[in-house]
């Protein structure tokens, strides 16, 4: 005969290896660090915080569950919990299984909420707290039916029933309602107590139940020619690499950087109609590139990183794999750039405003959906409704607006097509469950598979046009740098003009290299106009000379003399544009900085010339620039699920002493006395004899023997015997 389970501790101990490994991944604040043992991990499990959190893991009917139990009386049968949700027995066991995974609920035939869950969710399904003065159900009852007696009409207390417990209105029948206690009037308005709303509801706490998430809807897809979503696909996911490759401009023409962080709105439209596409496509690229590390800023202006040449070695499928793992793991939404937060506060891109906790879970899990529905061209209505579902503690605004982000930034990168995962967004779906390696590996295949072989060729017409029949191969690629393309497709043309041979020749491109790439890939000879035209922006080039400076140093030439010749000078790297004028990319700050390590005395001046005084060098020098560049944190549990199980059962086994938090753990999840010793402010130990109840936050809540009162003590004050 099995024993009965009496705790929680209890039923963890009847878990099986597998089962503590789905807990600690559920739940990984539990492994950091790993508990000396069961117990310890029990009490930490139903600490406040920690049940607080697990709550975000809950699905729509384990949330259901939760709030019934929260209102029912503890120690109810499974058969009690179901009616509670209107619901048959068998149908809440799969979501009962798992709330007692997630070490939430603990007991068979009598469930047990946890404590901080039971205590803390005042107001479970919309239901008003308890309050001492609430009528009992027998008089709840009465007040019910005296309601219907006098012509209260059925539809107002259907809507009653399942609305919130807060009532507005201050008519005549509110009026008389409250005269009778079937309405409470409190602070914040008037409100209907537990049992009379319960009794409304027939004893129920919720009107149905949802066991299935709901699959996206939509659709179906169709295509005219076999293969075309496919090819479209691919065609995004090169775009949005060449997207990427724009970045190397940033070294000529710099986006900003916000005082908050992010990209000014300006420059991003400004790069975007550079770069020939759409605000939200160049936001989804950068964002994405941002977040697998290759830009970064060094407080002034937005720079590609360390990363970025040895990313750019890369094989394009390679490229592209990273690329749209970055996306799929971060935490940002590029959808939402430009918009305004609560505060008002307009959400720039590549910064902390674009974040969202918990969107990475929620994407990947719309991503797994749509890969379990295919063949439906889904809505963002009903991906929404799929995401409401699993994550029902999130605001309804926010789902859909992260619904949309999935379906039109997965556009961008080739993985959703009209709201269908394609070919490569299939093998993202399931390279989510990879590890790193894989997910690259497996990424990379996709698309090398579903692409075609590369062009090496080009097509050249006397109209300054050329047709690359195909995807262009990297030998081909800079030919986009000196030309504008015309057309997209099965085929890309580019037409050569001397707007774009100029935009080439400012970033420092070489006009022999383009001829003698263009002799060596066409088909036909070099077209004499291309040739003339190429040849005269040549000759025309670097007429006039323009240079950036951020600071302007000017000084007798003799005292430049002095500071050019200072070793402390050479991090300023000046150039001397006239024998009492030189310039620096570095900011005014430092360059005062390092003046006077030189020994000089600067003095910084405003922009009419005058000296600003010490408020304007302090503004310069005060603040110092942050360099750092913007990072992505990572995985939250830091063991492998197995060792930390493996750890587990070892410190359980009674390997190694155990501490005082351990040890304090311990007597909570057995509801055990001990004798704590707490230390006073003078260092003397005043020992007191207690039941410790909860241990949260370095606090421990804990109560004398017989009495009722609570005290707390910080954790590090208290000594065991």
């Amino acid at each position: 005969m099995t024993a009965a389970i009496r705790s929680l501790a209890d039923s963890l101990r009847r878990f099986g290896d597998d089962r503590l490994e789905a807990l600690l991944v559920a739940r990984p604040d539990l492994a950091s660090p790993v508990p000396h043992g069961i117990g310890p991990l029990a009490a930490r499990a139903a600490g406040p915080t920690s049940a607080r959190r697990a709550l975000q893991a809950l699905t729509l009917p384990e949330l259901h569950l939760v709030e019934a139990l929260a209102v029912l009386e503890d120690g109810a049968s499974p058969g009690a919990l179901a009616a509670a949700v209107s619901a048959e027995p068998a149908a809440v066991g799969p979501a009962l299984e798992r709330l007692t995974t997630l070490a939430l609920l603990w007991g068979e035939d009598a469930l047990h909420l946890v404590r901080p869950l039971r205590e803390g969710l005042r107001s479970p399904a919309g239901l008003a707290p308890a309050d001492p003065s609430d009528p009992d159900s027998e008089k709840a009852q009465a007040l019910l039916d005296r309601a219907r007696a006098d012509g209260v009409p059925a539809p107002v207390l259907d809507a009653l029933a399942w609305g919130p417990a807060e009532v507005t209105g201050d008519g005549a029948l509110a009026r008389t309602l409250e005269a009778s206690g079937f309405l409470r009037r409190e602070e914040s308005g008037l409100v209907i107590p537990r049992p009379v709303h319960l009794a409304l509801r027939g004893g129920r706490v919720r009107r149905a139940f949802s066991p299935l998430r709901p699959a996206p809807e939509g659709p179906e897809v169709t295509e005219r020619i076999p293969g075309s979503r496919a090819a479209q696909a691919v065609e995004r996911a090169f775009e949005a690499l060449r997207l990427l490759g724009t970045v190397r401009g940033f070294d000529e023409d710099p986006p900003g950087v916000l005082r908050r962080g992010g990209i000014p709105q300006r420059d991003l439209r400004r790069l975007a109609e550079r770069a020939g596409t759409t605000v939200l496509a160049y936001a989804t690229v950068l964002q994405s590139g941002w977040q697998a590390g290759l830009l970064g800023h060094d407080g002034q202006e937005w720079q590609a990183t360390r990363d970025w040449d040895a990313f750019r070695e890369r094989g394009a499928e390679q490229r592209w794999a990273e690329l749209v793992l970055a996306w799929a793991h971060g935490r940002h939404l590029a959808t939402i750039v430009g918009t305004p937060d609560p505060s008002g506060a307009t959400r720039s891109l590549l910064s902390d405003l674009t974040r969202r906790d918990g969107a990475r879970t929620r994407r990947g899990s719309a991503l797994r959906a749509l890969r379990a529905a295919p063949g439906v061209a889904a809505t963002a209505e009903s991906l929404a409704a799929n995401l409401a579902w699993a994550f029902p503690l999130v605001p309804a605004a926010t789902i859909q607006e992260e619904a949309e982000a999935v379906l039109a930034e997965g556009e961008v990168l080739g993985v959703i097509d009209d709201g269908a995962l394609t070919v490569l967004g299939d093998a993202l779906a399931l390279a989510l469950d990879d590890d790193v390696t894989t997910a690259d590996a497996r990424l990379a295949a996709a698309l090398h598979e579903a692409s075609p072989p590369p062009v090496d060729e080009i097509l050249l017409d006397a109209d300054l046009t050329a047709v690359i029949p195909g995807r262009p191969s990297e030998r081909l690629l800079p030919l986009l740098d000196w030309a504008t393309p015309v057309s997209r497709g099965g085929a890309l043309t580019l037409r050569f003009e001397a707007a774009s041979l100029r935009r080439a020749l400012a970033a420092g491109r070489d006009p022999e290299d383009l001829l003698a790439l263009l002799t060596a890939t066409s088909r036909t000879p070099v077209p004499q106009a291309l040739e003339y035209l190429v040849r005269d922006e040549q000759r025309r080039h670097g007429r006039v000379c323009v240079s950036r400076a951020s600071t302007v140093l000017t000084a007798p030439a003799e005292v430049l003399d002095l500071l050019q010749a200072a070793p402390e000078a050479a991090a300023l790297t000046l150039h001397r544009i006239a024998p009492t004028v030189a310039v620096t990319l570095s900011d005014a700050g430092f360059a005062l900085q390092v003046a006077r390590k030189a020994g000089l005395s600067p003095a910084a001046v405003g922009p009419d010339g005058r000296a600003g005084g010490p408020e304007l060098t302090h503004a310069l020098t005060g603040g110092g620039v942050d360099t750092d560049l913007v990072t992505v944190d990572g995985p939250e549990l830091r063991l492998a699920p197995a060792e930390a199980v493996a750890r587990l059962r070892a410190a359980e086994d009674g390997e190694g002493d155990l501490s005082v938090t351990d040890r304090l753990l311990e007597a909570i999840s057995q509801g055990a006395e001990l004798d704590l010793g707490i230390v006073d402010g003078r260092g003397g130990v005043v020992v007191r004899r207690a039941l410790p109840v909860s241990l949260d936050g370095g606090r421990l809540r804990a109560r004398e023997p017989g009495k009722p009162e609570e005290f707390t003590v910080l954790v590090h004050r208290v000594t065991l015997g």
